[in-house]
């Protein structure tokens, strides 16, 4: 999940969907970006279950990668529906499908499993937004090293390269119909999470300035017909990631699908 914690790589990432084809048949897993987040913020898992030979893609959702306008214009149906689409497509190719969210990417794949319960075999869910942190000392605190701290320092490599929406002035007066739309989802996502059935994974961090570990409360109230396992990490915010707990996904995730 976003770059490494050794600060490399400065290539300008395009943000557009992928897909790659591995030698497992009739498996597939499907990266789920969050709101206003890209498919390139799944590259290093999507690289780890290409060496273990499953299939992938990673979605690129209605309204980002393109303007700050098409973005306002987005609704949650459309980030849905867009989800719907994709799976149903690719179920007539692949038996299993694993489907990895981050963020609003888990409140879309919740859904998804269970519209499709007859090919979605799990969610991993990093960073579900069950309930979000509006105001805290952390956050803020994270928001002014995001906002006055060094574009080249970890942190804002993470939030400036891996966002999928521009950073341009009029986001400031058109992000409140989209912001919307997030919260109508997560209302939706709420109400419907005790019907879920397959397998889950939450992973929460700590000092998530973003989703409050609240959230995992609501998952194991919920999802009480389903096969629910947490995971906590200790040392990451809501868009970067230490190499320890990106590790700790990465193991985490192979250990759901294999």
């Amino acid at each position: 999940m976003g770059p490494s914690a050794d600060g490399s790589g400065e290539q300008k990432l395009t943000h557009e969907p992928r897909f790659k084809q591995g030698s497992i048949d009739g498996e597939i897993i499907v990266f789920i970006h969050g709101y206003m987040g890209t498919p390139r913020q799944f590259d290093n898992l999507a690289d780890i279950v290409c060496l273990q030979g499953f299939s992938y893609t990673s979605l690129l959702l209605p309204g980002h990668g393109v303007s700050v306008k098409e973005f306002s214009e987005a609704t949650h149906e459309n980030w849905q529906e867009h989800v719907y689409n994709e799976i149903e497509r690719l179920s007539l190719s692949y038996k299993k499908i694993w489907l990895v969210g981050h963020s609003m990417g888990c409140l879309l794949a919740l859904h998804a499993a269970i519209k499709f319960p007859q090919c979605v075999c799990g969610v991993f869910a990093i960073a579900c937004p069950l309930k979000v942190t509006y105001i805290s000392a952390h956050a803020f605190v994270v928001h002014l090293k995001k906002f006055f701290g060094s574009k080249n320092s970890l942190i804002n490599r993470a939030y400036i390269q891996f966002s999928g929406v521009p950073r341009t002035f009029d986001l400031i007066w058109r992000i409140h119909k989209p912001d919307f739309e997030f919260l109508k989802l997560q209302h939706k996502t709420r109400a419907i999470l005790s019907q879920v059935t397959s397998p889950v994974v939450g992973v929460f961090s700590i000092d998530d300035e973003v989703t409050s570990v609240k959230s995992l409360d609501v998952m194991q109230s919920k999802l009480a017909g389903a096969d629910f396992k947490p995971i906590i990490l200790q040392d990451s915010l809501h868009a970067y990631y230490t190499e320890r707990d990106k590790t700790t996904i990465e193991q985490a995730l192979l250990q759901f699908i294999l």
